[in-house]
């Protein structure tokens, strides 16, 4: 069945509005846009189940600053289409209520990648994200709201929009956001199938 002009410029102003959220998190996090030869776009990817914590992107998305809410207004027009999810090493319902998290660019993302993963994580308020660590080496760069960073000097820091926060090899990290949600860009470029684990119970 031949398609229309008019929904192959749809399916065109999608992926433009996909690959300027993507490089708009890729400047955040202060690298390129990851549109390496190969990449393939793929659109259908969207939310298989219902988290609860997706119910704070509203809120978070209104957060952002005069350098970030462009890119806030970028999540806003795709939230229909973003496929949430978490990881099934984590377990509590207090904290897998306010957390989700959703890859763009991966092996498993809208942009399917093989070597990069790139993606949003969003935390709900009063949520602490458990002290936890990973093989690959990550990037973070706040989006919207404010939210207290452990790593591994263990000491507690607020950010905010537009900071970039950066974590080593199994470098033991934790976050806790209060009365704002959290949303932030982060990037792995390494050890992609080796996934998060929690490690011990983070310091008050």
């Amino acid at each position: 069945m031949l398609r229309g002009k008019g929904e192959i410029d749809a399916d065109r102003e999608g992926e433009f509005e996909w690959r300027d959220l993507i490089a708009g998190l890729a400047s955040l996090l202060r690298r390129d846009a990851p549109f390496a030869t190969g990449a393939r776009l793929d659109a259908t990817v969207q939310s298989i189940q219902r988290l609860r914590a997706v119910d704070h992107l509203r809120t978070a998305l209104q957060l952002g600053t005069s350098d970030t809410q462009p890119i806030c207004a970028n999540v806003a027009r795709l939230q229909s289409k973003l496929q949430w999810r978490q990881n099934p090493n984590y377990a509590g319902a207090a904290f897998l209520d306010g957390y989700a998290y959703c890859e763009l660019v991966g092996p498993h993302g809208h942009l399917r990648h093989r070597d990069i993963a790139l993606g949003l994580l969003l935390l709900g308020p009063h949520v602490t994200y458990p002290e936890h660590a990973h093989s690959a080496a990550e990037i973070y760069a706040v989006a919207a709201g404010h939210a207290e960073w452990l790593q591994g000097d263990r000491i507690w820091r607020q950010r905010a929009p537009g900071d970039v926060i950066c974590h080593v090899s199994m470098e033991p990290h934790a976050m806790r956001t209060a009365d704002e949600p959290l949303l932030a860009a982060y990037l792995w470029q390494d050890h992609l199938a080796d996934g998060a684990r929690l490690v011990r119970a983070s310091h008050p």
